[in-house]
């Protein structure tokens, strides 16, 4: 939940019009931190789908949550 909230923060500060190359310390660390909020789903979706298997009723994609949770963090 602090990952969620601290994505919320994160993309709240983000001002893509005034710094359209990232070249501003501030832009920077937001994107530090975007990379590793990525990162921490990304690892999280990958736990989770070795302890429950990746197909079937009971596996990480048999829950709705949990696709929806694979096409955000494939999309990212």
């Amino acid at each position: 939940m602090l990952v969620i909230l601290l994505n919320c923060v994160t993309l709240g500060m983000f001002h893509p019009c005034e710094d359209s190359n990232c070249d501003s310390e501030r832009c920077r660390i937001l994107q530090d931190f975007d990379d590793f909020i990525f990162a921490f789903f990304a690892i999280e979706m990958v736990i989770k789908m070795v302890a429950l298997g990746i197909f079937g009723k009971k596996c990480y994609l048999g829950d709705t949550w949990n696709r929806l949770d694979f096409f955000i963090v494939l999309a990212g």
